[in-house]
């Protein structure tokens, strides 16, 4: 009975270690311990091997993207600038179309690089995302307000009517403001022009609801699962803007707020994205 009652003592001050990241085995002596012991000794140890491994990949990933960004803003800057001293020139028709597409493609590797770069640093707990309690309203708008220009360009009217009585959840101002922006956004990219995109709050016990419902093509049920993967795009969409990071961010900021995002919709038919923000509960 001492021998049981001292095994799992050692066991369960093993396991608080290895939870604690604490863990060292070379304060525990094998020839004193049974073999339970010794093996539960080399399972944390590949355990914390295998973290440490995870941690470390993580960190070089995240410096090889920090690095890729560094070395291509000088040349992407000088592009830029190229480009923009050879539309000031007398060019043909065909030389102004490659101007522009040279411009195009210079824009969409710079949003590509800036967004692996944002995306590295949400993943590894770089970029601090803090939920306060606030108005739902207040997010809502500033979101609408960042995609009334590019909706405006394209003929479509974002509808959203602000409520008297605030609605109050935990999100994050600006993290959470570019999470409504990027799915807003996607909405205008795949609606018609003269279109209406409807931005609705709804107040319930436990959180609060964001609506952002379009009338645009939709999307295929079998995509749907896909829609927040990071850099996928439906096959019909090669022709539209974008590389397909804006809805995996997203939704890696509302959950890091401590909410979720789901998607409904029927190809065709538009598509209706909800953002789910929780509540601060009073007990």
């Amino acid at each position: 009975m001492i021998l049981r009652k001292t095994l799992l003592s050692r066991l369960d001050k093993m396991l608080d270690e290895a939870i604690a990241g604490t863990f060292q085995s070379g304060s525990y002596d094998e020839k004193l311990i049974s073999k339970i012991e010794s093996k539960t000794i080399r399972f944390l140890e590949q355990s914390k091997l295998k973290r440490e491994q995870i941690e470390g990949e993580r960190e070089r990933v995240h410096s090889l993207i920090s690095d890729i960004s560094h070395q291509t803003k000088t040349p992407l800057s000088n592009i830029t600038l190229y480009t923009q001293l050879l539309a000031e020139q007398d060019l043909t028709g065909e030389q102004k179309l490659l101007t522009a597409q040279i411009s195009d493609n210079t824009e969409k590797l710079d949003f590509l690089i800036s967004s692996l770069v944002k995306t590295s640093r949400l993943e590894n707990g770089i970029i601090s995302v803090r939920a306060k309690n606030g108005n739902v309203y207040d997010l809502v708008s500033f979101a609408v307000f960042e995609c009334e220009k590019t909706a405006a360009e394209k003929d479509i009217t974002l509808s959203f009517t602000r409520g008297e009585n605030p609605v109050t959840a935990l999100f994050d101002i600006k993290w959470c403001g570019e999470a409504l922006v990027n799915i807003i956004d996607n909405a205008v990219k795949y609606s018609e022009g003269k279109s209406v995109i409807k931005i609705s709050v709804h107040e319930y016990e436990m959180f609060a609801r964001i609506d952002i419902e379009d009338d645009g093509r939709g999307i295929r049920e079998e995509d749907i699962p896909k829609v927040f993967m990071r850099f996928w795009r439906a096959a019909e969409s090669s022709e539209k803007p974008g590389v397909g990071v804006g809805l995996f961010i997203a939704r890696q900021i509302i959950t890091a707020c401590g909410g979720y995002i789901k998607v409904s919709s029927r190809y065709g038919q538009g598509s209706v994205f909800s953002v789910f923000l929780s509540k601060v509960l009073e007990f």
